[in-house]
């Protein structure tokens, strides 16, 4: 009725499905954790902003002391 070719790469046609795969999960995954309002994402990205301004800061302190 329907047979498979040998010759082809199915190295390569399980590489594609196993991509696919990771990425449609991936993707779902980011949709479900990452906020939908832009109101969220923006207080989201605020506050990762404040913290990369703390740490930065903290780093200089430190350097400072140093010298």
């Amino acid at each position: 009725m329907f047979s498979l070719p040998d010759t082809a790469p199915w190295w390569a046609v399980l590489a594609v499905a196993v991509l696919g795969i990771v990425v449609f999960g991936v993707h779902s995954f980011v949709r479900a954790v990452w906020p939908q309002s832009s109101a969220h994402r923006k207080e989201l990205l605020r506050e990762w902003q404040r913290q990369r301004e703390q740490e930065r800061e903290r780093q200089r302190r430190e350097i400072d002391n140093r010298e």
